[in-house]
C-alpha cells in the first residue's frame, strides 16, 4: 500500500498578483474593520480550534499588515 503525500494548500497562496488571493485579504479586511467597528471579537481557526479574537488585537494586526514592510495578512 503507498502512502499519499497530503496536498499542499500553501502552494495555491503563494502568487502575490493573484486576483483571487488579494480579494480574499480585500475581504479579510473588510471583515476585520466591521468586527472593530461594532466592537466584538472575530472568529478565527487556529491550531485545530476556533478561537476568538479581540477588536483591539485585530486593530494591531491591521497596523501590521498595513504598516510599509509589515507581515501580509493569512492566506
Amino acid at each position: 500500500m503507498t502512502s499519499k503525500k497530503p496536498f499542499d494548500f500553501d502552494s495555491l497562496f503563494n502568487d502575490e498578483d493573484d486576483a483571487v488571493i488579494n480579494a480574499i485579504r480585500k475581504g479579510t479586511r473588510e471583515a476585520m474593520k466591521i468586527h472593530i467597528a461594532f466592537n466584538v471579537p472575530m472568529a478565527s481557526w487556529e491550531n485545530g480550534k476556533c478561537v476568538e479574537i479581540p477588536p483591539e488585537e485585530l486593530a494591531q494586526m491591521l497596523e501590521t499588515w498595513d504598516s510599509p514592510g509589515g507581515k501580509r495578512p493569512p492566506s
